[in-house]
């Protein structure tokens, strides 16, 4: 029965994130900032925006990362309309969702971000049902929408014990670990590793401006 009840609760919570209709006055100010933006595109990064908020209403003790600065943008307009921002979480998460910058820490080592980038990775996955080599709205965004930021994602580079060379991306597959070595080869998966310009590597996400949101 407890199973039941949180299961409808979390779907009623989904239900209001998908429904939610970002405020004019949120349209208006982001529009004013993101130039760049034409179109349908600001249709596009409130999808990725609920993507985000689906994933805290469906796992509110996950330790999310914010994978595009774009959807961490409109978020910070959001959080500004306090009114509207309150009465949107009280409906979908059932408590106010601080929007916190991600910052190094002395005991947030870059091993552990990337592990949570990881754990965002799949969750937006099984979002959106796109398989387990996709790559889910809220981690293309960005590089859809064209915005200048350095780094995209790429859903494997194709490397093997190995990564190889794809410039100005992160190998998604390759985040946390090379995975099974082989045989006579270097064995560093006992940390985790990216890969980023075909160099492996421990990778601080927060060494991109792309992944460290500004903070107001």
């Amino acid at each position: 029965m407890t199973w039941v009840l949180r299961k409808l609760r979390v779907d009623r919570r989904i239900g209001v994130v998908d429904a939610f209709q970002f405020p004019s006055g949120v349209r208006q100010r982001f529009a004013l900032q993101q130039t760049k933006l034409v179109g349908d595109d600001l249709l596009l990064v409130e999808a990725a925006t609920r993507q985000w908020f689906r994933l805290a209403a469906r796992h509110p003790k996950a330790k999310l990362s914010k994978p595009s600065t774009v959807v961490d943008d409109l978020w910070q307009e959001l959080v500004l309309h306090s009114r509207e921002y309150a009465t949107f979480c009280d409906a979908a998460f059932g408590r106010v969702l601080h929007r916190e910058p991600e910052s190094p820490g002395a005991t947030d080592a870059p091993t552990n971000r990337a592990a949570r980038l990881r754990h965002t990775l799949d969750l937006a996955r099984h979002d959106e049902g796109c398989g387990p080599r996709g790559i889910p709205l809220l981690f293309r965004v960005d590089r859809q929408l064209g915005m200048d930021h350095d780094l995209g994602y790429v859903a494997d580079c194709g490397g093997h014990g190995e990564c190889y060379e794809v410039s100005g991306t992160v190998c998604l597959q390759h985040l946390t670990g090379l995975g099974r070595q082989p045989p006579g080869g270097p064995t560093p998966a006992q940390s985790p590793l990216g890969c980023i310009n075909g160099q492996t590597k421990v990778w601080d996400p927060l060494e991109s401006p792309r992944l460290n949101p500004r903070s107001q």
